[in-house]
């Protein structure tokens, strides 16, 4: 009984972390290559608690111990979720700062030129 309530928890933690992942990839706060990772790894876990062969786990467990295990596993996956948004937006801003940086590189060999052209002018005269 308690094996089963433990395969339920688990497909609803993988149904949960799927759709968190799929809002915050809708809302940019992940990049695509670490929602991938995160999509799979939440299809892992409904797969733990849905397929029978897989789903033997969940009998090691002690009574005891399984709400314990749920809240540890619900805080690591969550956190660790919430890091690599945190990274993902980092480069994000860091891919948005070297775009910045090539267009005022690009804006300053521009004015450099036109300083080069004035003084050649300049000169001339």
């Amino acid at each position: 009984m308690i094996a089963q309530i433990l395969c339920l928890i688990t497909v609803i933690e993988g149904i949960a972390l799927l759709v968190v992942d799929f809002i915050s990839f809708v809302y940019q706060k992940i990049t695509v290559g670490i929602e991938l990772c995160w999509s799979a790894f939440a299809v892992v876990l409904i797969l733990l608690g849905v397929v029978p062969g897989l789903s033997d786990w969940s009998k090691t467990i002690p009574i005891e111990a399984v709400p314990a295990f749920l809240l540890i596993s619900l805080a690591i996956i969550f956190s660790f979720f919430y890091l690599s948004c945190a990274i993902s937006q980092l480069l994000r801003k860091n891919q948005e700062l070297a775009m910045h940086v090539s267009l005022l590189n690009q804006e300053n060999e521009i004015i450099l030129q036109k300083l080069k052209e004035n003084s050649a002018k300049e000169g001339k005269e």
